[in-house]
C-alpha cells in the first residue's frame, strides 16, 4: 500500500484523504502512515474502508488502525447497510425496523472504534 501512495504522489495526484482497506499489521499502517507523512503535510488523514468485511473482520482492522493517529475512523458503508438492504428489498423487514438496524450496525462500529482509539493511546 505504501508503494502505491508513493507512486499516487509522484504522479502528482494528492488527495485530501486517503481511503485504504483494513490492514492487519502495525508495519503495514506506519508505512503508509510513512508515505503519506513524508509527500504531503496538508492531507487530512486516512480513513479505513470497509469493502464490505463481516463486521468481525473490522472490529480486528481497527484495533491495528486506530493506533495511528493519522488515521481517523472508517467509511463502511456496506458493513452497514447490505444485509438490512436485501431484508428491506426482500420485504422481511419494515422502513422503521431497517433504519432501526441500521442506525444499531452503525453505533457498533462506532463505539468499536471509539474503544479502539482510546485503548491504543494514538501514535505519531
Amino acid at each position: 500500500t505504501a508503494k502505491v501512495i508513493k507512486r499516487f504522489y509522484e504522479i502528482g495526484v494528492y488527495p485530501d484523504w486517503w481511503k485504504l482497506e483494513p490492514m492487519k499489521s502495525d508495519a503495514a499502517w506506519r508505512n503508509a502512515c510513512d508515505a503519506i507523512a513524508q509527500n504531503d503535510p496538508y492531507c487530512r488523514g486516512i480513513v479505513v474502508l470497509g469493502l464490505d468485511a463481516p463486521e468481525a473482520e473490522l472490529v480486528e482492522s481497527f484495533e491495528v488502525a486506530a493506533r495511528f493517529n493519522m488515521v481517523k475512523g472508517f467509511a463502511v458503508g456496506r458493513t452497514i447497510f447490505i444485509d438490512v438492504a436485501r431484508d428491506w428489498l426482500q420485504g422481511t423487514i419494515a422502513d422503521d425496523q431497517a433504519v432501526t438496524a441500521m442506525a444499531q450496525k452503525y453505533r457498533a462500529l462506532c463505539d468499536t472504534w471509539d474503544a479502539a482509539r482510546k485503548k491504543s493511546g494514538g501514535v505519531a
